[in-house]
């Protein structure tokens, strides 16, 4: 009699706890669904209170103390995940690679809008940017700020994610609340505290990819012991002169290099935007030119190209680049800041179309045919550095691969191209040439030429100290990109129905990992676009907050 009751009260459970999988499955999407599916009586549903017991367990605050718990219980579930792969790949020949929990910090901030609310539940207030003293690494700069100042309301959140580089396991990290827009100094005492979090429990950070903010340029060159403003050209006995050295020894693991490295996504925009940018104007030169007296090259040969297209359309002639839109031509804001149009820029068939142009077989080439294959080299070396580099679907195993192959040629061409120049300029056969200057439009903005080069130094020197610290592993690249934490943004915000505020943007995180637990393993589109990217989290516990 007794062991038919304990098993009574057993499958009671197990349906109970079946019942809130599928009513949390549902209330995770949607609450207002939620509410009309319960109105229906069609099955028993737990009330919303209860459901907010399990969803609230996984409630984060800003800060990294405040992610201690979550990240030691991952760091556990990591090790399980080793530990279970070392074990069923004991007896193969040759070993198989095992996760070696060691991986890439990824960090972007977002605009968020400010509000303030008061429980007086828990009395608490929400909403309010973190103070200096939750900031334990800028407590001693707080204390010189005036006494007077009051609490603001949070305007930016600063997420960071932790990516594994030997297996696919990815980590949601921490978040930090600030006033107004992040500061260098600011990004910096995030990230060490982040860092030493990460290090307690065993993850360990050997690269930080960020996107090319000037404030994020500005704490790139202060952690890595440069000088504020431009690189410039080194004067010392370096085989290139233009090598830069954008990495530091981890703070936590003094024999392990952490580089910088500058999102690809944001860079093959920013590559993109310099071109749009050079546009000769009626009585002056204001553009690209790769040698003194050369005509100027930029965007019109794409507006040519697009013409050409329409022409085609208009002859039911099938097009030779289908994924080019006028709007990708006429750039407004939402061309600029998507990497779609940017992406469509530098494929085969933007090549193919400008080449035969410039060059047809049989023909007399346009009277536009320099400039042109002059936009087309640019075109190819962003190729030869995106599309088949850091953008590409292949694996870095070898520091002589056929991805660093390209990336080297593509970074190459700007090398050579501002070699050019600046040679012509100390011959002085021509004005004089200041790449600092912001009236000059021979070559790409110092800015985007920094951050060009911070990628290229960053990625091979990481793939550099990786493979020979981890031989047998591989590099993927696409996972050093920081589209990975705008898909979250993209997410947090469909949670909170479009608009991410201070107050929902602490649930709109509760809920995804919650969902990510939940729901089936949906199929992904990962190779279809840049912004796609899909994160694998493990899974949480299921708890409610009395048993915490």
């Amino acid at each position: 009699m007794l062991l038919n009751l304990k098993l009574q009260v057993y499958y009671e459970n197990i349906i109970k706890l079946f019942t809130c999988c599928i009513a949390l499955a549902v209330y995770v999407r949607s609450p207002s669904a939620y509410n009309a599916l319960k109105e229906l009586g069609v099955m028993q549903l737990p009330s919303e209170s209860s459901l907010k017991d399990f969803t609230g367990a996984k409630l984060f605050s800003p800060g990294a103390a405040a992610w201690e718990n979550h990240v030691k219980h991952e760091a556990e579930r990591y090790q399980q995940i080793r530990k279970g792969v070392a074990e069923v790949c004991s007896d193969i020949v040759p070993p198989a690679r095992i996760p070696q929990q060691e991986g890439v910090l990824i960090f972007d901030e977002v605009r968020v809008i400010g509000k303030i609310l008061w429980n007086s539940k828990s009395q608490r207030v929400y909403g309010l940017a973190m103070s200096g003293d939750e900031l334990s690494s800028l407590h001693d700069m707080y204390k010189t700020v005036d006494p007077k100042s009051r609490l603001q309301k949070t305007k930016y959140c600063l997420q960071f994610l932790w990516r594994d580089c030997t297996s696919d396991f990815d980590l949601i990290g921490p978040y930090f609340t600030s006033e107004g827009s992040q500061s260098s100094s600011h990004i910096i005492v995030c990230l060490q505290d982040t860092m030493r979090l990460l290090h307690k429990h065993g993850f360990i950070v050997n690269s930080i990819v960020c996107d090319g903010a000037s404030t994020n340029l500005a704490a790139i060159k202060t952690s890595t012991g440069s000088n504020n403003g431009p690189y410039g050209i080194s004067e010392g006995p370096l085989p290139n002169p233009h090598e830069i050295t954008p990495w530091f020894w981890n703070w936590y693991i003094p024999n392990i290099p952490v580089f910088w490295i500058i999102c690809p996504s944001h860079q093959l925009k920013n590559m993109i935007n310099a071109l749009w940018q050079s546009k000769p104007v009626t009585g002056r030169k204001k553009g690209f030119q790769t040698h003194h007296a050369s005509p100027v090259f930029g965007w019109e040969a794409i507006e040519s190209m697009w013409r050409r297209e329409k022409d085609r359309r208009s002859k039911n002639i099938s097009r030779e680049v289908p994924g080019l839109q006028e709007s990708y031509i006429k750039r407004d804001s939402w061309t600029k800041l998507n990497v779609r149009p940017a992406k469509v820029m530098q494929q085969e068939q933007v090549l193919a179309e400008l080449a035969q142009y410039a060059a047809p077989i049989g023909q007399q080439p346009p009277s536009d045919a320099e400039t042109t294959m002059m936009t087309r080299d640019y075109l190819r070396a962003a190729s030869l550095l995106f599309e088949n580099g850091v953008l590409s679907h292949e694996v870095i195993n070898s520091t002589h691969c056929q991805v660093l192959q390209n990336i080297r040629e593509g970074y190459q061409f700007f090398e050579d191209w501002l070699d050019t120049l600046l040679d012509e300029n100390a011959q002085q056969k021509e004005t004089e040439f200041l790449l600092t200057s912001p009236r000059e439009r021979r070559f790409i903005s110092w800015q985007t030429w920094d951050l060009l080069r911070v990628m290229y130094f960053g990625l091979t020197g990481l793939a550099e100290s990786f493979l020979s610290r981890h031989p047998g592993f591989f590099l993927s690249p696409l996972r050093l990109n920081g589209s990975a934490v705008e898909t979250l943004f993209s997410q947090f915000k469909a949670r909170a129905g479009g608009k991410l505020t201070s107050l929902n943007y602490e649930t709109s995180l509760r809920s995804y990992i919650c969902k990510k637990n939940l729901a089936p393993k949906a199929v992904h589109h990962s190779g279809r676009d840049y912004r796609n990217v899909h994160l694998k989290l493990p899974d949480a516990p299921l708890i409610r907050k009395k048993d915490m």
